[in-house]
């Protein structure tokens, strides 16, 4: 069973919650990573009342193993975040907010007195997530694309020989 929280009295009493998630009860962040094997570990902290709402943050670090943008082989990356939520009740109070309320520093969300931890940390892991992670000694095989990129690719508009196959489009 998922750990679930009620933001708002974790808000109202300042209340600490930490744990270890283990990446499998992520199953959103296996679209991003290569494997669902490991954890991170999180922390909520009730910050009270912030500009009008109960707010709390959240922290989260781990490390995730994806697949490096260069060479297409497995790469560790770390991942970590802490942010500043506020909560409102209904999605209309959080859309009633103006704009310039809203500051870069914090988040607003709807809260609950049931938000399930595991959904709420992989949200914010997938955001976390570089978008082209790399070795930070990974050099890209010119040579074999090179080679790759100099075989000659038959246009789709030239004549073929009798002797081609006829292609068919899938």
């Amino acid at each position: 069973m998922s750990l679930t929280l009620d933001v708002f009295e974790i808000a109202r009493t300042r209340q600490t919650v930490e744990g270890t998630l283990e990446l499998d009860e992520m199953p959103e962040l296996a679209h991003f990573i290569q494997a669902l094997e490991g954890s991170l570990k999180f922390s909520v902290t009730g910050l009270g009342i912030v500009e009008r709402l109960p707010a709390a943050s959240l922290s989260f670090e781990g490390t995730v193993v994806m697949q490096c943008a260069r060479c297409n082989e497995p790469v560790s990356v770390p991942v970590s975040r802490e942010l500043v939520f506020r909560f409102t009740k209904t999605e209309a109070e959080a859309n009633a907010l103006p704009l310039d309320e809203e500051g870069d520093d914090e988040e607003v969300i709807v809260g609950s007195r049931s938000l399930s931890v595991a959904d709420w940390v992989q949200e914010e892991a997938i955001l976390s997530l570089p978008a082209m992670p790399l070795h930070d000694d990974c050099e890209m095989d010119y040579e074999n694309t090179w080679s790759r990129l100099k075989s000659p690719i038959p246009s789709p508009l030239s004549p073929r020989s009798s002797t081609e196959p006829e292609h068919h489009a899938l």
